[in-house]
């Protein structure tokens, strides 16, 4: 392996305990399409689900999933809106890392449900599977907090007193 586009993996979702989407990590960010499907599909609110995390380094400002995922049914384990789930949440255990651009893999979560194959199977991902998602959500993602940046620029502050 040269690359983690040389990695193929086999997960088997249906045996797991639900590990990825109970991380203790605000890790799953959000695109504006995201929030608006997440919200219709649930009729929750944005502000219901999701957090707000401004960058240090840029003062950009990205949505991430609140914690715990309210989309995950706390009885069944299953997530409620498995059809319709974000990205990060469709590519794990491959995780497209916003900041960077990087995607790594996050195996320790997936524990003996995770195969790494040494090459494509049926069943098989590997993140060329998902790479046009990945830049288009990526594109998305950083246009939106620029956005969001130069909107709270453009906001008069408001006069004291």
């Amino acid at each position: 392996m040269s690359t983690i586009r040389d990695v193929y993996i086999h997960t088997d979702c249906s045996a797991c305990e639900n590990k990825c989407c109970s991380q203790p990590y605000d890790w799953v960010y959000l695109t504006s399409d995201e929030v608006g499907r997440l919200s219709s599909l649930s009729g929750l609110t944005e502000s219901a689900f999701v957090s707000e995390q401004v960058n240090r380094n840029t003062g950009y400002r990205f949505r991430v999933l609140s914690l715990p995922c309210m989309f995950l049914d706390p009885k069944s384990g299953a997530c409620t809106v498995y059809e319709n789930r974000p990205l990060i949440c469709r590519t794990f255990p491959l995780y497209p890392e916003p900041l960077t651009g990087n995607v790594c893999l996050l195996p320790a979560q997936c524990g003996p449900h995770l195969t790494v194959l040494g090459e494509r199977t049926a069943g098989s991902l590997t993140v060329d599977d998902f790479t046009p998602d990945i830049v288009n959500w990526l594109k998305t993602l950083w246009d939106e907090a620029r956005h969001s940046r130069q909107a709270l620029r453009d906001t008069p502050a408001k006069a004291a007193g």
